[in-house]
């Protein structure tokens, strides 16, 4: 009878770049169906508590994860907690999880149906042993929308936010553009050039001198205003003496006629 009643993965002659371990574990079984979930290509016996494998070198790492994972003890506090909230609750307790294995928020993904929701904690709770790589590889794969995956759609909603933006005000004669405004119409452009700092020293002085200019027109107008403010201060002054001279002077010649 066989020192190892039980045999998994593929013939040991295809495996490239072999590596072996030994050890004792009672969880033999979970190591193979998680090495058997990532794709790695391994060959295993194993008893109730040990298990020889022979592996792909090339996917140490990834081995080397898995086991650390099932021996960790981890993965059964998983499912205990999943039978003390139930379902669903329990499941979308797992979202921040999820999402941090899908580099997005958990508030994106409650946008999502609730049966995605679901679907997602769940085969994470299933893949849960296997490496990361490969978590997040059929985790992207399970929200695949209409040959979209998730990353797609996450690109295509902040694209479809943008365009929300309100668009810049329309430019007038009478505005003077920051530096800033002036850099970002400059990158606009020039977006396939490099912006050098002598570029960037030119876009300043474009930036001083429209604002010097904006200055004096500003000052120009207020001294053109207060000129015309005087003038006619002067010129109502003048019609008023002159009115007055020549009322006297009338009032003179009509006392001089009494006179005589």
């Amino acid at each position: 009878m066989t020192e190892f009643p039980y045999i998994s993965g593929v013939d040991v002659g295809t495996i490239s770049n072999k590596e072996f371990a030994r050890f004792e574990t009672t969880k033999a079984s979970d190591i193979v169906i998680a090495l058997d979930k990532s794709g790695i290509p391994f060959s295993a016996r194993f008893g109730d508590s040990e298990i020889v494998l022979t592996y792909d070198g090339s996917y140490k790492e990834e081995v080397e994860e898995i086991i650390a994972k099932v021996s960790s003890g981890d993965y059964e506090a998983l499912l205990r907690e999943l039978q003390v909230y139930g379902v669903p609750d329990g499941y979308y307790r797992l979202l921040g999880e999820v999402a941090e294995l899908l580099n997005t928020t958990v508030s994106f993904l409650q946008s999502r149906p609730d049966d995605v929701q679901l679907l997602l904690c769940k085969f994470y709770v299933d893949l849960w042993l296997c490496d990361r790589a490969t978590l997040q590889r059929e985790l992207d794969r399970i929200i695949t929308v209409n040959g979209r995956t998730l990353s797609d759609i996450s690109e295509y909603e902040r694209k479809k936010q943008q365009e929300k933006t309100p668009a810049e005000p329309v430019q007038t004669a009478d505005k003077v553009h920051s530096f800033a405004e002036l850099y970002d119409e400059y990158q606009r452009r020039h977006a396939n050039d490099h912006f050098t700092r002598e570029a960037h020293k030119h876009l300043a002085e474009i930036a001083l001198r429209r604002q010097r200019d904006e200055q004096e027109r500003v000052t120009q107008t207020e001294e053109r205003e207060q000129k015309g403010r005087t003038d006619h201060e002067e010129v109502y002054h003048h019609r008023k003496c002159g009115y007055r001279s020549s009322h006297n002077r009338s009032c003179c010649h009509r006392k001089a006629q009494k006179v005589r």
